[in-house]
This record gives structure tokens, C-alpha cells and sequence, in this order.
């Protein structure tokens, strides 16, 4: 029986039609982008979210123009510039989605993200674990052994003490999977050295409740970045980092240091020619 056949009051059959809307794939996200985001050219769109195909976003974007959600605005014909922005109706879309989040936060059992701690220190291990214990399922690890096994199991997020691993970065990246976001703690003042971490963010020890949740939450809202952008802000992390704590003039002499400013001028130009 085709849902048409059903018996249903006019209101709800609206309902309906706007619930089969809203199961598509693709559709709501862009519509949530576009509430959050406001007008995007289709480029931002496809970095903001990844996963989707320029052959997806272009049949997401008809659709959602079809119902009149979304409308299509030229800025320039030559070079030709376009941008997407929410029409009225897609606006009026937001207090349907505060909606669903109210009610998804109170029936749907969500699962939290997963954060591994590693750290030999057991009273650090303790006091990050407890800061992080509201937002996130926490596995705490204090030797390297456990974290190598624990990287197996494909966490979402790894905070670790890098001289727990007391090895090469080249093999900490064999072992940890790559879309699990990753955090290095630092003791000592950071050093050039640091550039060649596979890592996503460096934090220096001792930290506060307020810098530790921020950086995990950040991680995880970033999961699924395309890997350019994923590269870009991993660099700019660790360059803020040293910059932070040696001249300018002793970084330049830096071959590795060197090799992160050339990498990013790589990511930047490329960014600009895909916009």
C-alpha cells in the first residue's frame, strides 16, 4: 500500500510529505549548513560537508530548490560565481530542527563519543578522565602497550603524552587509525621537532578543565574533514604552538619548520583555486 492510500487527516498528511523530505540523506544536512552557515558557494558547501559528491550536492541542491527551499543567487558571470542561500520557507525550517533536537535529547539513546587518555602520570590520568567523564565514554591508558592495543579498537579521539609513546611519529601514525582525530600532550618547552607529529592538535601539560574540553570537543566536531583541510589546521596548530614559545628568527632556521610554512602556502593555494 502506497503511503498516499493512507487515511490520515490534511494536516498530517503535510506532515508527512515534510518527514519524507527530511529522510533523505543529504537533504537536512545541507539545510542545517545552511542555517548555521548562511550563504555558501558550492565549494564551502562541499567542504563543510564531507562525504558528498559534486554529483550528490548538485542533485541535493535541485531538490531542495524544487520545494522551494533553497534559491540560487549569481554574484558574477565572469568568472561565474554562485551562492546558495535558505529561502523564507527554508528558514522557517529552524524551529523544526530545534524541535527534533529537543526530542532527540530526550527518546533517542545517543552515543557518546569515544576518548582515549593515555598518560603515565595516574593523578593526571584521573583529573582529565573526570573533566571529560559528562561528554565522552573515557578509557583511560598508562603505559604504551595499552595505548597501541586501545588504537586498534578505532576511538574517536586520542589524548596522549607523547613521551609515552617513546617511539618515532612515523610509527605512532602506523598504529593509529587514521580517522581517530589526535591530540599530543607536551611536557617540556615544545620544539621544532614537534612538526613531525601525525597529530591533529599539541597541548602543553599542565592543562586547564576549560583548554582540555574545548580541544576534544573540537576534535570531535571535526570527524569527517576532508583531509586538506585536516592537514591545513594541523599545521596551523603546531605552528601557533612554537611560535608561541621561541623567535621568529630561531624558527626560520628550522628546516622542519620551514617545511610546515611551505606545506600550508601548498594548502592555501590550492583552497583558493577550488573556490
Amino acid at each position: 500500500m502506497d503511503k498516499d492510500d493512507v487515511l490520515v487527516p490534511p494536516d498530517t498528511r503535510a506532515a508527512l510529505d515534510a518527514l519524507s523530505l527530511l529522510s533523505k540523506k543529504w537533504d537536512p544536512v545541507v539545510l542545517v549548513v545552511l542555517l548555521e552557515s548562511g550563504p555558501l558557494r558550492f565549494s564551502e558547501l562541499e567542504r563543510t560537508i564531507p562525504g558528498i559528491s559534486p554529483n550528490m550536492l548538485t542533485q541535493t541542491l535541485e531538490s531542495l530548490s524544487e520545494h522551494g527551499l533553497v534559491g540560487r543567487s549569481v554574484l558574477s558571470e565572469s568568472p561565474l560565481r554562485v551562492t546558495y542561500e535558505l529561502t523564507d520557507a527554508g528558514y522557517e525550517m529552524q524551529p523544526v530542527f530545534d524541535s527534533l533536537s529537543l526530542w532527540g535529547n530526550e527518546h533517542i539513546d545517543s552515543v557518546q563519543p569515544t576518548v582515549v587518555l593515555a598518560d603515565r602520570d595516574r593523578r593526571l590520568v584521573d583529573l582529565y578522565s573526570g573533566w571529560l567523564r559528562d561528554r565522552f565514554e573515557v578509557i583511560e591508558v598508562r603505559d604504551r602497550e595499552q595505548l597501541q592495543r586501545r588504537l586498534h579498537e578505532n576511538p574517536d579521539v586520542v589524548v596522549f603524552d607523547t613521551d609515552l609513546w617513546a617511539d618515532e611519529p612515523a610509527i605512532f601514525d602506523e598504529h593509529c587509525p587514521g580517522p581517530t582525530r589526535r591530540i599530543a600532550l607536551v611536557s617540556d618547552r615544545p620544539e621544532p621537532s614537534l612538526c613531525d607529529w601525525p597529530v591533529d592538535d599539541i597541548l602543553r601539560k599542565l592543562l586547564s578543565k576549560d583548554v582540555l574540553i574545548t580541544a576534544v570537543v573540537r576534535q570531535v566536531e571535526r570527524i569527517g574533514q576532508t583531509p586538506a583541510d585536516r592537514d591545513r589546521e594541523a599545521i596551523e596548530s603546531k605552528l601557533s604552538l612554537l611560535e608561541s614559545e621561541h623567535s621568529k628568527l630561531i624558527l626560520e632556521d628550522d628546516p622542519r619548520v620551514e617545511n610546515a610554512h611551505a606545506r600550508l602556502r601548498e594548502l592555501e593555494s590550492k583552497s583558493v583555486r577550488e573556490s
